[in-house]
């Protein structure tokens, strides 16, 4: 079994994100990639160890909306609670993005390799619409059976009305996988997908992304 098999995580701490919040992507002339928000991007959790502390920037550098900002809460909440573990079982690699393996493979962008810097932007992306096709993949892969429809993406948003607050114990079991190489994956590529999306990305494009954060969040409060 997994050696996070055991773990049980704490209650959030106060304070602790329970909102949805839509995402603006609006344009900055001074970045080339920047979003319009009324929301500030969380801060780095002051008891968070190193390893999280030092990879944390290279996914909120640039501010990619309120409900990106809600996820990032989530996430600093579900490390937390799981007491911020170094190590273990990562997330299951079917149809996982190749940008996420070489961001892996690199460091996590604590040092150069394969074209993947510590910049805050993450790896290139050369096609929105390849990674936005790519990514929803690997996270169907990712679901527990019940939430597959047969197109074998993730049902739609009137799945998760049905249980508002999280997926609770009907799902989550295969996300928990909490430190380097678990949900910080799962981060990382949405925020390399808002931020290219800043470049470039269509309506529909975007429209997906909004999906994909606030399915992610979603899941990720069945961990707490």
């Amino acid at each position: 079994s997994s050696p996070t098999d055991s773990l049980r995580p704490a209650s959030p701490p106060p304070g602790s994100d329970t909102s949805g919040g839509a995402i603006s992507l609006g344009h900055n002339g001074q970045q080339d990639v920047a979003f319009e928000s009324d929301d500030d991007v969380p801060a780095c959790a002051a008891d968070a160890p190193f390893w999280f502390s030092k990879v944390y920037p290279e996914v909120s550098q640039h501010n990619l909306g309120s409900g990106f900002n809600a996820l990032l809460r989530v996430f600093i909440d579900v490390e937390r609670s799981y007491g911020w573990v170094k190590g273990g079982k990562g997330l299951a690699t079917l149809n996982r993005p190749p940008q996420l393996s070489a961001w892996i493979t690199a460091g996590r962008g604590s040092r150069g390799g394969g074209g993947v810097m510590a910049n805050g932007i993450g790896p290139a992306i050369p096609s929105v619409v390849v990674f936005d096709m790519r990514w929803w993949q690997w996270w169907g892969s990712l679901q527990p059976p019940w939430r597959l429809s047969d197109s074998r993406r993730p049902r739609e948003r009137y799945l998760r009305d049905m249980y508002p607050a999280s997926p609770g114990a009907q799902g989550g079991q295969s996300l928990r996988h909490p430190g380097p190489n678990g949900a910080l994956s799962l981060i990382a590529t949405l925020y390399w997908w808002g931020v290219k999306l800043g470049k470039e990305g269509g309506q529909e494009e975007r429209e997906s992304w909004v999906e994909a954060v606030t399915d992610v969040k979603w899941m990720l409060r069945g961990l707490l």
